[in-house]
């Protein structure tokens, strides 16, 4: 999802490895062909890469393990990497929407932002409004649709600043999740990079799975 691509820690690729040792042990995969057949065959399934050197530190770490922790039995690490997967899924919506509204031009918590952004997220058919008491956004999603959601509202904020650089701003299309936007009278983006900016957005933008708030 986020663009920058951040290889595995080599603490995460220890991790990495002993978890598919324990997975081989429990499927009974005893000669070195199978071990490394099965290995490939996690990647290329959970993240469409055979070679550890393409995964990253983030969604495909915690799939691949997800995935080794089932296989091996341990449920109780397979229940730790999908919730890990999943609160970054929420986390990663949550910016994309805010970066949607900025690029819109209206502030964050305004009624025509958040109609704007409720336009987007319809799209997918998933029910979502406008808080009255708070003011807030909130949406309810099937933490399956976490993804395609977030591919929507990326594919939106790409086209709004594809506008933007129309008018001759130079700015890089993929996805930063420390990015702030602001545009500019006459057109143009001014661009932040603060990370600490979202820290609070799960305040301001409400995320519901499987009946509870996120």
């Amino acid at each position: 999802m986020p663009s920058k691509f951040l290889p595995l820690t080599a603490k995460q690729r220890g991790c990495f490895w002993e978890a598919h040792r324990e997975a081989c042990v429990n499927l009974e995969l005893s000669t070195r062909e199978e071990r490394e057949a099965y290995r490939k065959l996690v990647m290329r399934e959970e993240c469409g890469k055979e070679h550890i050197s393409q995964l990253d530190r983030t969604h495909d770490f915690d799939r691949v393990m997800l995935r080794f922790a089932k296989d091996a039995g341990d449920y109780e690490a397979a229940s730790r990497f999908a919730v890990a997967d999943e609160a970054r899924q929420v986390a990663l919506v949550r910016i994309c929407c805010a970066q949607v509204m900025q690029l819109k031009g209206e502030p964050e918590g305004s009624t025509a932002a958040q109609n704007y952004l409720a336009g987007i997220v319809e799209q997918a058919r998933i029910p979502c409004g406008r808080a009255i008491q708070d003011a807030s956004f909130w949406m309810d999603v099937a933490p399956g649709s976490l993804r395609s959601l977030f591919q929507i509202l990326d594919t939106h904020r790409r086209r709004l600043l594809r506008a933007e650089m129309a008018k001759g701003f130079s700015a890089l299309l993929s996805f930063d999740p420390s990015a702030v936007y602001a545009l500019k009278q006459g057109g143009g983006v001014v661009i932040e990079q603060r990370p600490g900016a979202y820290a609070d957005l799960s305040n301001r933008i409400h995320i519901n799975l499987r009946g509870g708030r996120a």
